[in-house]
């Protein structure tokens, strides 16, 4: 049916240029000006990049694969064309920071469809997956974004979808954990939501029958990512008139002060008891921190850099940020390796075929 709807008697020429007008007018919606060729050729194959990596889940009928592995159905217009897309989707932790950005000042309908897509998987699976295929659940990074990307694109005024639903889902995904599933991410989130921080547990003991509901081995890096989708969550919980919600959801987004140490001057782990971690090192790795360490997370408070400033103090902020890049720089901005290692503090001041665009000792705080 896909291909007698989209391709019955086109030639490949035909079809060639059916996509080269459909690129350029996806690619030309961003129009760079300058001399530099290179940049330009770097820029739109970004770009290409950016709006290629979803695949089209759905068929023109409006039939999708459901998360049981059945076939579900997207409500179609009077012309028999469904509303909306399903998208299959990696997580999209770290998305948010460019990737949704992209999709509302260019490309609101995708980013509208994406959410929709989300929104099918929370119908027939009750929750938010932190990552999809197909509809199934894949743990991508063992948190949840998908949230903090519906608050976004609502508070863009992107809104062209279900809204209470989208809500519920939300609020659902940063608030609740009974019977929460691990293709939701954030198995965590129950000791976040009660103690406002997640504690640091070791590996082993995760892989246990007690499971993840005790803490994380990235317990700082989840309260620093909790505390900002939850405010981000807070904001549409506002714009709705929701102002327990938004109270609750606010609090929340305070944890990363929790977990903030004026001795070392760093977001540093805490364990059950409530101690910071011993044998701190701000310069270690997945101790933790996901795919980070201290120095970078530390930076992690978007939605509250004034109250940062006021703790670290201006001067140190600034010093750490520039010292980051700096030693960064010397790795070719490659990420956690040795270059890690020798930075020091300045100062311590406290699936369809169809692919579309798709130190101290124990001591508490």
């Amino acid at each position: 049916m896909n291909l007698q709807t989209e391709a019955a008697g086109l030639s490949f020429n035909h079809v060639r240029k059916t996509a080269l007008r459909t690129w350029n007018d996806y690619l030309g919606r961003i129009n760079v000006e300058g001399k530099n060729r290179t940049d330009k050729v770097k820029f739109y194959t970004g770009l290409y990049h950016a709006l290629l990596g979803r695949g089209l889940a759905s068929d023109v009928n409006g039939a999708y694969p459901t998360n049981d592995g059945g076939v579900g159905q997207i409500e179609c217009d009077t012309n028999g064309r469904p509303k909306h897309q399903h998208y299959n989707t990696d997580a999209i932790w770290g998305a948010f920071w460019n990737l949704t950005q992209l999709w509302t000042l260019a490309y609101p309908e995708y980013f509208s469809d994406w959410i929709q897509s989300q929104l099918l998987v929370y119908k027939d699976a009750g929750w938010l997956g932190d990552g999809i295929a197909c509809s199934k659940y894949v743990s991508g990074v063992g948190t949840n974004f998908v949230s903090l990307a519906i608050a976004a694109a609502y508070n863009c005024g992107i809104r062209d979808f279900n809204i209470q639903q989208a809500y519920e889902a939300a609020l659902k995904n940063e608030v609740e954990w009974a019977g929460r599933v691990e293709g939701a991410g954030k198995m965590d989130v129950r000791q976040f939501v009660q103690r406002g921080y997640s504690p640091y547990i070791e590996r082993a003991r995760l892989n246990k029958s007690e499971g993840a509901d005790l803490g994380s081995q990235f317990s700082a890096s989840h309260t620093l990512e909790y505390s900002f989708s939850a405010y981000a969550v807070a904001q549409m919980a506002k714009q709705l008139g929701k102002e327990a919600d938004y109270n609750r959801l606010m609090q929340l987004s305070n944890g990363w002060k929790i977990l903030y140490d004026p001795e070392t001057g760093f977001i540093r782990p805490k364990d059950e008891e409530g101690f910071f971690l011993d044998n701190f090192n701000p310069s270690e790795p997945w101790r933790g921190f996901q795919e980070g360490n201290a120095w970078q997370y530390t930076f992690y408070v978007p939605h509250d850099i004034q109250g940062l400033l006021d703790t670290l103090r201006r001067e140190e902020f600034n010093n750490r940020l520039e010292n980051i890049f700096a030693e960064s720089q010397k790795e070719v901005f490659g990420g956690i390796g040795n270059g890690w290692e020798v930075i020091q503090p300045i100062s311590l001041v406290g699936t369809s075929s169809r692919l579309s665009h798709s130190i101290p000792t124990r001591r508490r705080a």
